[in-house]
């Protein structure tokens, strides 16, 4: 799923492989979830306790001056900058110059890296589905998108948002637009 648990709590057991390369009643094993039934609206409650919402990390809202700052401070920029002012003092221009060339590109290619993933993470926040279609104790129902965990079987069709991290295991005819995370133009087909 696509949450950040909690810190110091019990956890699944570790699959033997990732999720979405085992047969589907082995990830109903380790996730303790009836294939049939979902899970309990008791059982969904004590993951949700257990392990928090389902909610990308971060506040929003991202600020050029904080990933430049960041990107400025970092130990390898600091090292560079004292390289670079060590090799003036001692004159040796050419050396400076270049710890400084290496010192500004490495700033602005990790501004840039930074800056480009915090806005993706911001796009990621903002198009989140605010409800989504599982089944618990045997009845579909909607539940707001953050309450999802870990175990639930979740329903969706076409245009439907994926509001978490899932492992399929009936699809018929799936594409998926990734184009937010890859970059992909045109939708990937899911089996």
């Amino acid at each position: 799923m696509g949450f950040f648990k909690k810190k110091n709590l019990p956890t699944f057991p570790v699959p033997p492989a990732p999720y979405h390369t085992l047969p589907v009643n082995q990830v109903s094993i380790h996730t303790k979830t009836d294939i049939d039934d979902g899970l309990t609206p008791q059982e969904a409650a004590q993951r949700l306790e257990l392990y928090g919402f389902n909610e990308l990390s971060g506040q929003g809202n991202v600020s050029v001056f904080a990933v430049l700052y960041r990107q400025i401070v970092n130990a390898l920029t600091l090292v560079l900058v004292i390289a670079m002012v060590i090799s003036f003092v001692f004159k040796d221009y050419v050396e400076g110059a270049v710890i400084a060339f290496v010192a500004v590109t490495n700033t602005l290619i990790g501004f840039t890296q930074e800056y480009r993933a915090e806005k993706t993470m911001e796009s990621l926040r903002r198009m989140a589905s605010p409800t989504t279609r599982v089944i618990r104790g045997d009845s579909l129902i909607s539940v707001p998108t953050r309450d999802i965990v870990i175990g639930d079987i979740i329903l969706f069709e076409e245009g439907d948002v994926i509001g978490a991290d899932a492992r399929l295991f009936e699809v018929f005819n799936l594409e998926v637009d990734e184009a937010l995370l890859t970059g992909e133009s045109i939708p990937v087909a899911k089996s």
